[in-house]
């Protein structure tokens, strides 16, 4: 295990590798790379693990959200050393994305299948936006095997505007609201059906960034129409995006050649890392400090919140590498955990 000497600290959600069963260690950890320590454990474990992201809650730093694939929706108010199940009004348990409005607080949590629910009581009770699932649409939307069912993936919020809210659906193209979760349109035109996560840029609402298991698609008028944005990408099986609103013209995303059920080949998943500076309208691969050959998949990407210049991503094989130089180069921080699923670095 390596460190590097960065001023920060990384909340980590570890999961199986998609399709393999959980071997009852994921969890969350927390790692503070400055002080040259191991990761400490934070409990969760044997919830089926961690997916999407950890919320830090906009007003108290201590009080932290995840959600797991099997138990639903989990609260710390002591950053970590103790977890609530709160489930309220949760009618599915099988959560896949949480997010945090910044300044209204409110969260939302998409689950399989495919349907979101809000809570505007930090998280002790639920509603579900039932006009998700009341288009026409939701009839086409599936997930490969059995039982076929979508979920929710991802979802993407605009700080200066909490009516504006976008989802993405695995499988089932993208969704959107304009008034706060009340009424949903299935966005298609132009987007993939196998879409992965959906982000408003910093600062332009029209500017929104979709990833996919078939590249990379960017919509310039607020998302009623997307084209593909994938030009550089030899892989295309993608993760998320990292921006930073200091620097929201460089982005950052990772990328596996093949999906899920291929990443046990012998060759693995041949992952690659790519920086875009120009918003997403093209990219290029990163190959400072990076291996040859990455036999690991990429399962989560992030970038610091006060610092535009540093990167997180998060991989299969239980490693973390990080970038100080804007997504340049690279260097692995960590490795030894079960998969990474999710990274949200603090300030320490």
């Amino acid at each position: 295990m390596t460190a590097a000497s960065m001023s920060t600290a990384l909340y980590i959600g570890t999961g199986p590798i998609m399709g393999g069963m959980p071997s009852g260690d994921e969890g969350i950890f927390v790692f503070r790379p400055d002080q040259q320590d191991k990761p400490r454990s934070l409990g969760l474990a044997g919830h089926g693990g961690i997916r999407s992201t950890i919320v830090v809650d906009n007003e108290n730093p201590d009080r932290l959200y995840a959600v797991t694939s099997r138990d639903g929706c989990w609260r710390s108010d002591d950053a970590g050393a103790s977890w609530s199940p709160k489930n309220r009004g949760l009618t599915y348990k099988e959560c896949w994305s949480i997010a945090q409005h910044p300044s209204t607080g409110d969260i939302y949590v998409g689950t399989g299948p495919a349907t979101i629910f809000r809570s505007s009581d930090r998280g002790e009770s639920w509603m579900e936006l039932r006009a998700c699932r009341m288009m026409a649409s939701v009839r086409q939307w599936s997930f490969p095997g059995p039982p076929f069912l979508a979920h929710v993936k991802a979802i993407g919020l605009y700080p200066d505007d909490p009516n504006l809210i976008f989802a993405a659906v695995e499988e089932g193209w993208l969704l959107r609201s304009e008034d706060g979760g009340e009424s949903w349109e299935n966005i298609k035109d132009g987007t993939e059906f196998d879409s992965h996560t959906v982000n408003y840029m910093p600062g332009d609402p029209k500017i929104v960034v979709s990833t996919s298991g078939k590249g990379v698609f960017r919509s310039k008028d607020g998302g009623d129409t997307f084209a593909e944005a994938s030009a550089g990408l030899d892989r295309r099986y993608m993760v998320g995006i990292a921006v930073h609103p200091g620097a929201p013209r460089r982005l950052l995303t990772s990328a596996a050649e093949v999906p899920p059920p291929f990443w046990r080949r012998p060759e693995g998943a041949s992952a690659a890392f790519y920086r875009s500076d120009d918003q997403g309208e093209s990219w290029q691969r990163v190959t400072g400090g990076l291996p040859e050959y990455f036999h690991a998949a990429p399962r989560c990407v992030a970038g610091h919140p006060t610092d535009p210049d540093r990167f997180f991503v998060g991989m299969t094989d239980g490693t973390v590498w990080a970038s100080d130089d804007g997504a340049d180069s690279f260097h692995q921080i960590l490795d030894g955990l079960p998969p990474i699923t999710a990274l949200v670095p603090i300030p320490s």
